[in-house]
């Protein structure tokens, strides 16, 4: 995962099952895509790659229809339980509108542990997304934003937006290509790993994103190509050097990678994968305002199996190997072992069970710093306790392990993050809820250990 990023990216899938195996391994496969995106994709706060939970609110989740085999209704119970919204019909398009209105309270909005400062904060979400309902083919659209103000700190305030498109084109049952692009401001929120420590200016920066690739399958055979770029452009915050970070401006790059995943199915609902992966990120200036060279070129080699354990429960593992190889020499390649887990377990129709393991090399903004490693774990809980209402929870632990030069130990950060929340839908177009979140991070430089809690009151509208 990267830093904070919205943006919505397509995940082919394959077309040629039927039945239950069919249907979760779509869910399973749209489980690890969710995974890989950063913060737009629904529920009361939207999670950061640092394991910190961020302000903003989307729409309840939609949902998903229980496997074949688990759902007992008849059509007539299934339209009376249904919450979700329905959409406005555009000829062969619907589009979902939403509106959050957010009242946070948090207790140190700096992610301080010396200068702790509590606020109320005012969070404004619309969002629009249009997507299409034909047979064949796909294309969606979406624009959603998140506008925060402080009670405390005016220059806390942020405009994040995100906005872009993706689809799909079919060529045959077995085959497709797909592809999207992106624009997104966003911002750092204090407390993740490459914020600045303390009372400063929040860090904004516009990312854009397009990808495209291939979806192939010849029988039991499967085969996906990728590629994406990411371009990054940062506002001037005024931080730098003597914050301990690079000056914004040295942070602008174009990240490029490209994958090629080949699985293979030796029994129903078991596939066995392998994917490699090269990645290339390439700074604006070099050298930097340090003088160092921040370029580098990394690859990722990885085996997997995706398994469908019956009608309720699915999982995908991975494990491999990732290396980033810098042109500086005073930034060691980084190397480690890397591996990762997804998954859903819907013992009941009511209650979903999502794990999840994934670890990373991600670009630092410090200056004495160029990359981390990313190691996180948690677990989201859903149940839902009426048609209505909904409880969610969700923990997670993540390590940021940054990787410094000339053989000096780097800073190592950990994460804890609780959180729970209820969601309840007077109607399909109406949902209201409270959320309680708790973040506790340690770390072995001086000053930087924090603890956070936060209170809101979610209330917003969809159609």
């Amino acid at each position: 995962m990267r830093n904070k990023k919205c943006s919505y990216r397509h995940t082919a899938v394959p077309s040629g099952r039927s039945g239950s195996a069919r249907w979760a391994m779509r869910f399973l496969r749209w489980e690890v895509a969710a995974l890989a995106v950063i913060g737009w994709s629904g529920g009361a706060f939207a999670q950061a790659t640092s394991g910190i939970a961020v302000y903003g609110t989307a729409a309840p989740q939609q949902r998903y229809a229980p496997p074949p085999g688990q759902d007992y209704q008849n059509p007539r119970q299934a339209a009376a339980e249904n919450y979700n919204p329905q959409g406005v019909k555009m000829g062969s398009f619907l589009l979902f509108p939403t509106l959050g209105l957010d009242e946070t309270y948090q207790d140190n909005i700096y992610a301080s542990s010396s200068q702790i400062v509590g606020s109320f904060i005012q969070v404004v979400n619309p969002g629009l997304q249009l997507r299409s309902q034909w047979g064949q083919h796909a294309l969606n659209f979406f624009a959603r934003g998140s506008f925060g103000f402080y009670s405390a700190d005016s220059t806390q305030n942020y405009q994040d937006i995100n906005a872009g498109f993706d689809g799909r084109y079919d060529i045959s049952p077995d085959s497709n290509f797909y592809g999207g692009a992106s624009y997104t401001r966003a911002h750092y929120f204090p407390g993740t790993p490459n914020a600045v420590a303390g009372a400063f200016p929040v860090a904004v920066y516009n990312q854009y994103t397009a990808n495209a690739g291939y979806y192939q399958q010849f029988g039991r055979f499967r085969a996906r190509l990728d590629g994406q770029m990411d371009a990054y452009d940062y506002l001037n915050s005024g931080q730098g050097i003597n914050q301990g970070v690079s000056n914004t401006s040295d942070l602008n790059r174009i990240e490029w990678r490209q994958a090629l995943r080949i699985g293979y199915e030796f029994l129903p609902g078991y596939e066995i994968w392998t994917r490699g992966a090269l990645n290339q990120r390439r700074y604006q200036n070099n050298p930097d305002s340090s003088g160092l060279y921040r370029n580098s070129s990394g690859f990722e080699v990885v085996g997997g199996l995706a398994v469908l354990v019956s009608t309720i429960t699915s999982f995908e593992v991975f494990g491999g190997y990732i290396q980033q190889d810098y042109v500086d020499p005073t930034f060691p390649s980084v190397r480690a072992p890397t591996f990762g887990l997804t998954g859903y377990w819907s013992p009941i129709r009511e209650v979903l069970v999502k794990p999840f393991i994934r670890r990373t090399i991600d670009e630092s903004s410090l200056s004495n710093s160029a990359a981390y490693i990313n190691t996180a774990g948690g677990l989201d809980v859903n149940y839902a306790f009426r048609p209505n209402i909904r409880l969610d929870g969700h923990a997670d632990y993540t390590v940021a392990d940054y990787q410094n030069g000339g053989g000096l130990q780097g800073r190592y950060d950990q994460y804890w993050t609780f959180r729970a929340g209820v969601t309840y839908q007077p109607t399909p177009n109406f949902f209201v809820g409270p959320t309680y979140q708790f973040v506790h991070r340690t770390s072995n430089q001086s000053g930087l250990d924090y603890n956070a809690n936060t209170i809101m009151l979610r209330l917003g509208a969809q159609l």
